[in-house]
């Protein structure tokens, strides 16, 4: 993809986000009657369009979202390891977010104590040989274990 592609792509997500972002991605991944393919694909897609850097107006306006952030939490306690992984990719972009709204911060804060403790032992088998995994998520919980109304 050159920048050109990047910038429509970017552009066409700004201008149809609530179609794309709700209808489509937030739809598919708490559907009931979504396979397991289409469910890890849509959070797979998801977090690369979050995490490239020409979507990040998108990304800004997903994650300051408090409908998002509580789909994602949702998505965390999956069955599937690899759709909790996907999601985990996802949440750690709200935690992240020096900016967070207040019913961003409010959500993340009620339900620290719980989070906390799921994040802990979140893929523990995955940290032995996956050191960026397991620095990110001992941030994660640092920065969750940090925040206050």
């Amino acid at each position: 993809w050159g920048e050109g592609m990047e910038d429509a792509s970017s552009a066409f997500l700004l201008r149809d986000y609530d179609e794309v972002i709700d209808q489509r991605f937030n739809a598919k991944m708490l559907s009931d009657s979504a396979s397991y393919v289409t469910k890890r694909a849509s959070v797979q897609l998801l977090s690369t369009v979050l995490l490239t850097r020409s979507n990040y107006a998108v990304m800004m306006k997903y994650i300051s979202s408090r409908r998002n952030l509580i789909t994602v939490m949702f998505l965390l306690r999956d069955p599937s390891p690899h759709i909790t992984l996907d999601a985990f990719h996802v949440f750690k972009v709200f935690v992240a977010n020096p900016d967070k709204p207040p019913e961003v911060v409010k959500i993340l804060v009620d339900n620290k104590e719980k989070l906390v403790r799921y994040l802990d032992g979140l893929h523990r088998d995955r940290e032995v040989g996956d050191e960026q995994f397991r620095d990110e998520k001992a941030l994660v919980i640092a920065t969750l274990e940090g925040l206050e109304l």
